[in-house]
């Protein structure tokens, strides 16, 4: 195992995550606790934890990609993995506007 790979494909994710986190932390007070919600939505406080495993389930996967023999399904994995992070950090920031 590559622990080199492993700590920097899990740190990826959570600074994607917590770059996008700074776009929606603020607006939590204003226009998230204004929405109508159904009854099975969770309490607040579940929200961190489970993004953040999402997140660290998403370097787990990125390291996976990265570590493959496979070339040519790395490269195409790691553009796809990369454009998917990418966009995911621009949805926060235009959805808290």
């Amino acid at each position: 195992m590559n622990y080199k790979k492993l700590i920097i494909s899990l740190l990826i994710p959570q600074a994607a995550g917590l770059l996008g986190s700074l776009a929606t932390t603020p607006n939590i007070a204003t226009w998230y606790a204004g929405l109508a919600k159904p009854e099975l939505n969770p309490p607040n406080w579940v929200f961190g934890p489970v993004w953040t495993l999402l997140f660290i389930l998403m370097g787990v996967a990125l390291y996976l990609v990265w570590n493959s023999n496979n070339e040519k399904f790395k490269k195409q994995a790691l553009v796809v993995f990369g454009a998917q992070l990418t966009f995911n950090v621009i949805w926060s920031f235009l959805f808290s506007t």
